[in-house]
């Protein structure tokens, strides 16, 4: 299977658009906010990556923020180009009125019956390629944390087998009550924020995000070399302390993609912050790389924005590598290993093969290796 161009990026953060999230990482300025969430027996109010400008949970306001996102790009495109590409869609996100009708049915204060008028999570890629004049084809795909990730590689595989030349894919993750509550209830989030492999780790910090990456076959410095997924349910939250599934899943990546372990210039985490997850990722790493590799997250700047994190985070760690650098691990003091430390400055860099580390709930893992030429 070959190698997909990546042709251009856009994003919507909690910290802006491109320029401004890559301003804030540069000068380590975080912008986080609060969000009050309902739990079964209070309230509590829980740090969160909102975006500036609130985004309302109904379909209408989520399209709008998803064109805001994907306009830039593709108004560069022909009519022609257009035409042969395609829309997929990575979210964690599911349908509006479901989830409206269980929140509304399952707290005491607001307890109405059950009712949902369905309509799927997809219409907003069909409603954009009809907007914007794309391929018919179009997919959303929901695998938790590595849904818009897993999209990326579903897109790389179709524009090999000749379905269409294009596809733009997009990863959307908004505010949800009933995601917030859910972790809250696995004691998975933090009380300020995130300390990636940090022995004080006390969990995630969640975040909205809208972000969208065009793959395709044209010229680009950057390309999608290759990637591998699995999905081990054995756990639905957790998977082995020693990480023996993030390794596999990690070694299969370069092996899919022709690139031995010594060319991998860096590597970017998932990280979550959260105790097990970290310590799982941390011993992978160890059994993959040794005590030189360079690691960075990138959670920390932008929170852990679950179905979007995985073009949202592949766009901003080219978008450093663009300008120059790789980034600075932010909020870390003492490793869980102390062999293997997360870099502490900003560490130039221009090109090179990069890996990047995204594992999800249901045990639905994936590593992706992304290379950039020198101009």
């Amino acid at each position: 299977m070959h190698s997909i161009n990546i042709l251009d990026y856009s994003i919507k953060s909690s910290q802006g658009d491109i320029k401004e999230t890559l301003d804030a990482i540069k000068n380590a300025k975080v912008k986080v906010s609060s969000k009050e969430v309902p739990t079964l027996d209070s309230k509590i109010t829980i740090p969160y990556f909102l975006f500036q400008d609130e985004v309302k949970a109904d379909q209408n306001s989520v399209l709008s923020a998803i064109r805001d996102v994907v306009t830039p790009i593709l108004d560069k495109l022909s009519k022609e180009e257009k035409e042969k590409t395609a829309i997929i869609i990575g979210t964690a996100l599911v349908d509006m009125n479901i989830v409206d009708s269980i929140e509304d049915s399952a707290y005491e204060e607001q307890r109405k019956p059950y009712y949902t008028s369905k309509k799927s999570i997809d219409t907003y890629a069909k409603d954009l390629a009809h907007e914007f004049g794309l391929n018919d084809f179009t997919m959303t795909i929901n695998t938790a944390c590595t849904s818009s990730i897993n999209a990326v590689l579903e897109a790389r595989n179709l524009i090999n087998s000749g379905v269409f030349d294009n596809a733009i894919v997009i990863g959307v993750e908004i505010f949800s009550q009933m995601m917030s509550s859910g972790f809250s209830s696995m004691k998975l989030l933090s009380s300020d924020f995130q300390r990636p492999f940090d022995i004080s780790r006390d969990g995630l910090v969640l975040g909205e995000a809208v972000a969208a990456v065009l793959v395709g076959k044209g010229e680009s410095l950057w390309s999608v070399k290759g990637g591998y997924s699995n999905c081990n349910s054995l756990n639905i939250t957790s998977v082995s302390p020693d990480g023996g599934e993030y390794a596999d899943v990690m070694k299969r990546a370069m092996e899919f993609s022709n690139v031995d372990v010594k060319n991998i210039t860096a590597l970017k985490a998932h990280a979550t912050s959260t105790p097990t997850n970290d310590l799982s990722e941390i011993n992978a790493i160890n059994k993959v790389f040794d005590t030189n590799t360079k690691f960075t997250a990138i959670k920390p700047y932008i929170g852990h924005t679950l179905g979007a994190c995985g073009v949202l985070e592949m766009a901003i760690f080219m978008s450093c590598i663009d300008d120059g650098f790789i980034p600075a691990t932010i909020s870390h003091s003492e490793s869980i290993i102390k062999e293997y430390v997360p870099i502490q400055e900003h560490t130039k860099c221009e090109s090179g093969v990069f890996m990047l580390n995204y594992f999800g709930f249901g045990g639905n893992n994936t590593s992706v290796i992304i290379q950039k030429e020198l101009a």
